[in-house]
Order: structure tokens, then C-alpha cells, then sequence
């Protein structure tokens, strides 16, 4: 009868191991969606970015059950370990408190767009000076441009109504990710694609990142085998795939 109970037991408690292991490798992934094209959920894959999370994560052995929530209730549930994984962050000091970030997995260029008939060329910052630059509000383009009091800048609700408005000459400048500024003109404004020139040159570059919540016990081990498996895509040739199946 001992050797029943303890066979028994031992049964459990294999099992009760296996179910911890399964729902360790099961993750909460969260993005804030409205942001074509790297993540939206009308789009293929939910998006570029989605979708090179998404694979990295399952080739690393978890599970990405990924929803859409406001930026706010992502960012509170980082610090409760509500969500485990925030797939489009921007790296900052005071996100790192509680967020541990991965690598770069891809970069966010800021870029300047004009009328293709403007002379204005972007070689630095005080080239601004003097320009009407239309901006969406709370955008955090770069620290430096936000509160440069010398930079005329015009508050707008979205990026499509910043491109209208240059396109009517309200405005001499606006600017965005350079791939959100191809989508968008791309699928909303392909008449004027001809009109308007993106610069080279950017405001900024930054990295796009996943935070993974310190509150999850294993979060460094969750963000060692996502650059692993980013550095084995690009090696087999699944990054570039990736990207060109979202272009």
C-alpha cells in the first residue's frame, strides 16, 4: 500500500511539473495596435512587428497569446506582470524600471517629409529653425525637438491630417516613421505619392524592442532566447522574409 501512495505521488507530482513547465512557456503578449505597418490587427500576422515577435517567440519554445490594449493599461500591466511580454516598446530609463528589454529587433527610423517643390534640405537640427513642422500631439519624436522653443510646431490628431495640410502648403514639414509614412500615403494618399519626398536624413533612430515584465520570474531567460532566435532568423533567411512579406 506504501508503494502505491508513493507511486501515486509521484505521478502527481510529475504532472503538476509539467503543467507549471507548460504554462511557463505560455506568454501574454500585448501590443497597442493603430500602428501600420507593425502592428495592427486588421492587418496579415496582426503586422510586421507582431509577426517577427510572434515567430522569434514560438521558435524559442513559448506560446505568444497576443491581444490589443490602450498604451496606459499595457504599460500598467507591465509593472504588475499583468502582461508578460510588450511587443513594441521604445526603450526609456523609466520603462527599464520594469520592463526588461530585449534587443533591437528592428530599427524605427524618424523621418522629415516635404512637397517634392520645396527646396528645404534636413542636414541637422538647426535647419528647423523658421519651419512650420505639423506634429501629433504627445508624439515622442525626440527630447531635443519636443522642447526646442525655436521649432514652430502645429498639434494635429494623426498623422494623415499633418500629410493633408503639408499637401494644401499649411504646413512646410511633417514627420514620422518612415514606414508608417509609406503605408499610410501608400494605402490613403496614392495620388500624391509623386508630390511628396521623405529625407533621408532622420531625426532619429530607435530601436524597437519587446519589454518583458520583471515581474515574471524567468524574464531574462524570455529575453536571452528572443535575440537568439532574432540573430538564427536573420541568419536562415526568416527575418528578410518576414520583412518583405509586409511591405
Amino acid at each position: 500500500m506504501n508503494k502505491l501512495t508513493h507511486c501515486l505521488a509521484g505521478l502527481l507530482l510529475f504532472a503538476g511539473t509539467l503543467t507549471q513547465t507548460a504554462m511557463a512557456t505560455d506568454l501574454k503578449v500585448v501590443h497597442s495596435g493603430n500602428w501600420p505597418p507593425y502592428s495592427d490587427e486588421n492587418l496579415p500576422e496582426q503586422g510586421l512587428a507582431i509577426d517577427l515577435v510572434s515567430t522569434a517567440l514560438k521558435r524559442a519554445g513559448y506560446t505568444p497569446h497576443v491581444r490589443v490594449d490602450s498604451l496606459e493599461r499595457i504599460l500598467e500591466g507591465g509593472k504588475t506582470g499583468d502582461y508578460d511580454v510588450f511587443a513594441t516598446p521604445w526603450y526609456t530609463m523609466d520603462r527599464d524600471q520594469y520592463l526588461d528589454f530585449s534587443q533591437p529587433y528592428l530599427e524605427s527610423h524618424i523621418c522629415f517629409i516635404k512637397r517634392k517643390d520645396s527646396a528645404f534640405e534636413y542636414t541637422g537640427f538647426d535647419d528647423l529653425e523658421g519651419m512650420t513642422i505639423g506634429v501629433i500631439k504627445d508624439y515622442a519624436y525626440d527630447e531635443d525637438f519636443n522642447q526646442s522653443p525655436a521649432i514652430k510646431k502645429v498639434d494635429e490628431s494623426s498623422l494623415l491630417r499633418n500629410l493633408q495640410k503639408l499637401i494644401e502648403k499649411e504646413i512646410d514639414l511633417t514627420l514620422d516613421d518612415e514606414r508608417v509614412l509609406r503605408y499610410q500615403i501608400k494605402r490613403f494618399m496614392p495620388g500624391n505619392t509623386a508630390g511628396l519626398e521623405i529625407l533621408e536624413k532622420p531625426l532619429v533612430v530607435r530601436g524597437v524592442n519587446i519589454g518583458v515584465s520583471r515581474k515574471n520570474p524567468n524574464h531574462a531567460k524570455i529575453v536571452a532566447d528572443f535575440n537568439s532566435a532574432i540573430a538564427v532568423m536573420k541568419q536562415d533567411g526568416t527575418y528578410d522574409r518576414i520583412l518583405q512579406k509586409h511591405k
